[in-house]
């Protein structure tokens, strides 16, 4: 049942119940008159029985009739009319309608108040469980408080873990970094099962440090950098020797690592992270000395466009130098013409003939030597 409706029942509920009462009321004044009547007539005949033998009349001697003195008749005549006169104003249409629905409202006010009952159970019960869920709230409010301090805790724990592990690999890279300059250290380093182990680590780590780092590049002297650094610089020692650079170009994980070190070189900003592209432009210059590494940076997509925008782009001379000789090397393979004419389409002439008359010697020097040896391989049959 809807609320309005329930509101318009107890409307007409109470509108019948006091018509109802207005009824009986009046209707129980109507029978204590009739009996004060019916008194008032009784005591003037027992009255009238003890009267003296000069009342007795022939009239009275029928004894069934009743002998009335004219002032109680004229006192009952009055009475009568008042009564007829006001019966009509009490037990008029409406309360005589109402007087027979009376049962009916009993009954509706009786289904009315069950009903009641019914929904006042209904709303305990609601209110008992609205009370239980808010316990519950509440309770999962602290749950939840603890577990939020819980893991603000380890939160912190995990922070200073990472920052030990990163100062730890900081540290133990570095000094596997200068370790593995000396050339007779390679050889021992690349023998076991664990240098696929440390390929897939170095691998994973400059991923890592890329899509965390890549809007905005730590300082080198953080641990995370000194710790990419040193990885970046081993594997450059590594290329720099002719077994590693063998041992990278016949091993996948090598492979896989140094497809990850050219799309880290793509994802560096210019103007942040300098040492890092040296290294990994040292690392495949040093690759492409050997024959089949000189055919794996072949194939890696898009290298030119990637080495004529880091020529173009490149703030630091160290690294404009190690670009361009990556990019001679290159130009001296055979079967290169194709290569030749992607230089010449991705470098513009003007960038090459600029570093041509450039103050820096080496930097200067080795662009002359990227023209001469890009016009030599043009004029070839």
């Amino acid at each position: 049942m809807s609320a309005s409706k329930w509101l318009g029942y107890v409307g007409y509920e109470d509108t019948l119940y006091k018509l109802a009462k207005e009824v009986k009321d009046n209707f129980q004044d109507l029978l204590k008159e009739w009996k004060e009547l019916q008194e008032t007539v009784q005591m003037d005949s027992n009255e009238q029985k003890f009267q003296s033998s000069d009342m007795s009349t022939s009239s009275c001697q029928n004894t069934d009739s009743v002998c009335v003195s004219l002032k109680q008749l004229e006192r009952l005549k009055s009475e009568t009319r008042i009564l007829k006169e006001n019966l009509p104003k009490v037990l008029n249409r409406e309360y005589i309608t109402a007087y027979g629905k009376l049962n009916t409202a009993e009954k509706e006010m009786q289904t009315l108040r069950t009903e009641i009952e019914n929904k006042s159970s209904e709303i305990e019960h609601w209110k008992s469980r609205h009370q239980n869920s808010m316990l519950q709230v509440e309770k999962e409010k602290e749950e939840k408080f603890t577990i939020q301090c819980e893991v603000s805790e380890l939160m912190k724990q995990l922070s200073e873990q990472s920052e030990y592990c990163a100062s730890l690999g900081a540290a133990v890279c570095t000094l596997l970094w200068r370790v593995s300059r000396n050339e007779d250290s390679i050889k021992s380093f690349l023998v076991g099962s664990k240098v696929d182990d440390f390929f897939v680590m170095v691998h994973h780590t400059l991923e890592s440090y890329i899509a965390t780092y890549q809007d905005e590049m730590p300082e080198e002297q953080t641990d995370e950098a000194q710790f990419v650094l040193a990885l970046c610089g081993i594997i450059t020692n590594i290329a720099a020797s002719a077994y590693g650079r063998e041992f990278l170009m016949t091993n996948n994980n090598g492979q896989t690592l140094l497809g990850t070190m050219t799309t880290v070189l793509s994802q560096t900003p210019v103007t942040h992270s300098a040492r890092l592209r040296n290294l990994i432009l040292m690392c495949l210059y040093n690759i492409s000395i050997n024959q089949k590494g000189l055919k794996f940076i072949m194939t890696i997509e898009g290298i030119i466009p990637l080495l004529a925008w880091l020529l173009t782009e490149e703030r630091e001379t160290d690294n404009q130098i190690h670009t361009m000789k990556l990019m001679q090397s290159l130009t001296i393979a055979s079967d290169n013409l194709k290569l030749i004419h992607q230089i010449n389409e991705e470098l513009p002439i003007e960038v090459l003939e600029k570093l041509c008359s450039c103050k820096h010697p080496e930097l200067r020097e080795t662009a002359l030597e990227l023209m001469m040896d890009i016009k030599a391989v043009q004029a070839e049959p």
